[in-house]
């Protein structure tokens, strides 16, 4: 007689998914989800440049560092938020970089002045649909300009082709398409997305041609 049973198979990441939503849980409370606000798939306003040095304008970029900052602090991870997704509808992003003097670099009004013929598929995640991961298909790198919180026009023309420099070409690009109502999700066919549940997705990812 056969003693064996059937058993079910479980999903992966059971623990792992429980961190995961734990997080979420507590960056909901500051961030915008899919669904939540319809700022989030409209097109920002730019932000005049009279506002730019105004107490107003300077207290929005401090709000938003600080949900860049408690993002970081909660999840560990967050390279760049954008105005919208705190509920802000005006087109002016904050970036981690730990690289520069401050680490949060600003970016106000940005234009994309160039873009490489060169594509890159890349699977990204975003503060407002997580724990969504979308491949998107971007291009390797971009030019652009901007106004920093000082009201200054800067430009943006780093092309390296380091793992760093590829990542922050597409937050760049990730953040500017928040601005213009665009999540990567929008990006994306529906069959490819992923739910992260595996602790070490990140270390697997790779730049991929497209």
């Amino acid at each position: 007689m056969n003693n064996s049973s059937w058993q079910p198979v479980f999903p992966p990441g059971k623990d792992y998914k429980k961190d995961v939503f734990g997080k979420i849980i507590k960056t909901g409370q500051f961030i915008y989800q899919i669904g939540e606000s319809e700022n989030l798939s409209k097109p920002s306003r730019e932000v005049s440049i009279d506002k730019i040095k105004s107490p107003k304008f300077k207290s929005e970029i401090k709000y938003l560092k600080e949900c860049m900052s408690k993002y970081r602090k909660i999840t560990g991870a967050g390279r760049g938020i954008t105005a919208v997704q705190v509920g802000i509808p005006e087109r002016f992003s904050v970036v981690y970089m730990p690289e520069i003097k401050g680490k949060l670099l600003i970016i106000i009004n940005p234009k994309i002045t160039k873009k490489s013929k060169k594509l890159l598929k890349y699977p990204e995640m975003c503060m407002s649909a997580e724990p969504i991961i979308a491949p998107v298909i971007r291009p390797a790198w971009i030019e652009f300009e901007y106004y920093d919180e000082k009201g200054k026009k800067r430009y943006w023309k780093t092309k390296d082709m380091n793992k760093n420099g590829r990542i922050y070409n597409r937050v760049f690009q990730h953040e500017i398409d928040h601005m213009d109502g665009i999540i990567n999700i929008d990006k994306v066919n529906s069959k490819e997305l992923v739910l992260l549940s595996d602790l070490s997705y990140y270390e697997k990812a790779k730049f991929e041609r497209a």
